[in-house]
């Protein structure tokens, strides 16, 4: 009998570096598929990226997370909250995790880029306080 080496087809972790440390989040069991797509729907909802509401039979998939639970992340999530990383980026690490998972890893890199990325305000940014400053 002879063996397949299936390592080249299998899906890798998904590795993320933050202040200077490397988390490895593996690939999502078959039971957080769906979750994470329901999160997905609802992300692209919220941004304006598809028009909605939520699907009623996406929202009951979402309210079926429990608290605490990130489909997503798993125990990467408390993790990086262990590591003493900031709510904020632990949840920008969470939504980019799902759309990695659910789109693909240029989906989710050009939304990160687009909500997340420094803008470059020019001169007309600098310096420039809110009206009536």
């Amino acid at each position: 009998m002879s063996a397949v080496d299936f390592e080249a087809w299998a899906i890798q972790p998904l590795k993320i570096t933050l202040r200077g440390r490397s988390f490895h989040v593996p690939p999502p069991q078959t039971a957080a598929a769906g979750k994470i797509l329901a999160a997905a729907v609802r992300g692209e909802v919220n941004l304006g990226i598809v028009q909605g509401p939520v699907p009623d039979e996406v929202q009951t998939v979402l309210d079926s997370i429990e608290p605490g639970e990130h489909p997503a992340l798993g125990s990467v999530y408390a993790e990086m909250l262990a590591a003493g990383i900031d709510e904020t980026t632990v949840d920008r690490a969470a939504y980019y995790a799902v759309f990695y998972w659910a789109r693909g890893k240029q989906y989710a890199d050009s939304l990160a880029a687009l909500l997340w990325a420094p803008r470059d305000l020019g001169e007309a940014g600098e310096g420039a306080g809110p009206k009536g400053s």
